[in-house]
C-alpha cells in the first residue's frame, strides 16, 4: 500500500465519523440533554392533609373461640361413627355411638324394679289408710312410705339407668367443625374421641414492642390475612392486652375475628396488620418518596416553569400503601397543603428537570 492511499483512507474515516451536516459535538450533546427532558414524563397530585391509618405490622396465631375435645361420659365399644374430620355438624347432633346392649339391659331391670316399688308404694300407703292419690298424705308418712317401699332408690337407679343409655351417644354441644378423630369402630372409647371447633370467630394473638403500646387501645380494629392467601383481608377488634411485659420486652395482645369465608384454620400462622386513624397528616404514596445522598426526598412541581423541585422530607410514619409526611427542618425544606407532589416518574429526577404531566 502506497503513502497515499494510507492518507485517503484515514480521511475517509474521519470523515464518515464525524457529525452529520456539520453537526458538532456540543451540538449532540444539547440534543441529547433536550430528548431526555421530553421524555420526563409524570403523575402529580394535589397535597392535602387527610387522615391517615397507621399500621403496625406484626405475626399472630389464631385460636378458636369455642373449642372442646369431646369424651364420651361411659364406658364401651364404638359401634358406629357419624362423621368425619372437616365436617361441619349443627349442636345436638351425633358424632359417635357406643355399642347400647348392656345400657338397655340395665334400663329394662331397672324399670321392672321401679314397677314393683310402685306396687309397694301403692300397698304402704293403704296401710296407712290412704290411696293412690298423695296429695292428702301428710309429708312426713309420704317420706316413711317411699323410703319402705324403695320407691326413691327405685328412681334413682331408674334415671341413672336412662342417663347411662344416653351416654352411650357422644352428640355436639356446640355447632362446629370436627378436627382430630381417634377413635375407630370396633375400639373401646377411652381418652378424648374428637376435636369440636367453632370456627365461625377466632381470637389471634400476637405481641407488640413496649413503645408501641400507645399505639393500640381495646375495640381498635385490626387485619389479618393468611400467609396461603396475603391479600385477602379478615377484619377484627382488638378484645384484650396482657397489661404485662414480658423479657423480650412485648406485650401480648388478642382480638377477635370473624372468619367470613371459612378458610382460616385453627393453629393457623398469620400476619396481623394492627391499625389507628389519625388525623390531618399530609400524606403520600409510598412511589413519591425516593432517596436521594442518602435522605428521603420527594419532587415538588412549579407549574410556571415545569421543574421538579428537590425538596426533603421526613417520614413521620407508613403503612402498606401511603407514608405520612414533613419537611426536614435541618435542610430548611418547606412543604405546604397544594403543592403539587409528582408521584411516578421521578427516580431519575433531579432538581431542575423538566416534566411534563402524563395526559389521562
Amino acid at each position: 500500500m502506497t503513502k497515499g492511499i494510507f492518507i485517503t483512507i484515514c480521511a475517509l474515516i474521519i470523515v464518515s465519523c464525524s457529525p452529520k451536516g456539520g453537526e458538532t459535538t456540543e451540538d449532540s450533546e444539547a440534543a441529547k440533554a433536550g430528548f431526555v427532558a421530553e421524555k420526563n414524563l409524570v403523575d402529580t397530585i394535589i397535597l392535602k392533609r387527610e387522615d391517615f391509618n397507621r399500621q403496625i405490622i406484626t405475626n399472630g396465631k389464631l385460636r378458636a373461640v369455642r373449642k372442646s375435645d369431646l369424651t364420651f361420659k361411659s364406658m364401651g365399644t364404638i359401634s358406629e361413627i357419624f362423621v368425619k374430620n372437616g365436617d361441619y355438624i349443627p349442636a345436638g347432633e351425633k358424632i359417635a355411638q357406643l355399642e347400647t346392649k348392656d345400657a338397655q339391659v340395665k334400663l329394662k331391670l331397672a324399670s321392672e324394679r321401679m314397677e314393683k316399688a310402685e306396687l309397694d308404694f301403692a300397698n304402704e300407703l293403704i296401710g296407712y289408710g290412704y290411696g293412690r292419690d298423695t296429695s292428702a298424705v301428710p309429708a312426713e308418712v309420704l317420706k316413711i312410705v317411699r323410703i319402705r317401699s324403695g320407691y326413691n332408690s327405685s328412681i334413682n337407679d331408674l334415671n341413672q339407668s336412662l342417663l347411662d343409655l344416653k351416654n352411650t351417644t357422644l352428640t355436639a354441644p356446640f355447632s362446629g367443625k370436627i378436627a382430630n378423630i381417634q377413635g375407630r369402630v370396633y375400639e373401646g372409647a377411652t381418652g378424648a374421641f374428637c376435636t369440636l371447633i367453632d370456627d365461625s370467630k377466632f381470637e389471634v394473638e400476637f405481641s407488640l414492642l413496649e413503645s408501641e403500646l400507645s399505639f393500640i387501645r381495646v375495640g381498635n380494629s385490626v387485619k389479618v390475612a393468611s400467609f396461603a392467601e396475603p391479600e385477602k383481608f379478615y377484619t377484627g377488634v382488638v378484645s384484650q392486652i396482657n397489661p404485662v411485659v414480658d423479657d423480650k420486652g412485648q406485650i401480648k395482645v388478642m382480638a377477635v375475628v370473624n372468619n367470613s369465608s371459612g378458610k382460616l384454620l385453627e393453629g393457623m400462622n398469620v400476619r396481623v396488620l394492627a391499625e389507628n386513624l389519625l388525623h390531618g397528616k399530609l400524606v403520600v404514596p409510598k412511589s413519591a418518596v425516593v432517596m436521594r445522598d442518602n435522605f428521603d426526598v420527594l419532587f415538588r412541581l412549579n407549574p410556571a416553569t415545569g421543574k421538579a423541585m428537590w425538596t426533603y422530607v421526613k417520614v413521620e410514619m407508613t403503612n402498606t400503601g401511603f407514608h405520612a409526611v414533613t419537611a426536614n427542618a435541618d435542610k430548611n425544606a418547606e412543604i405546604n397543603e397544594g403543592d403539587i407532589i409528582i408521584v411516578s416518574g421521578n427516580l431519575n429526577l433531579a432538581e431542575g428537570s423538566n416534566v411534563e404531566i402524563k395526559s389521562r
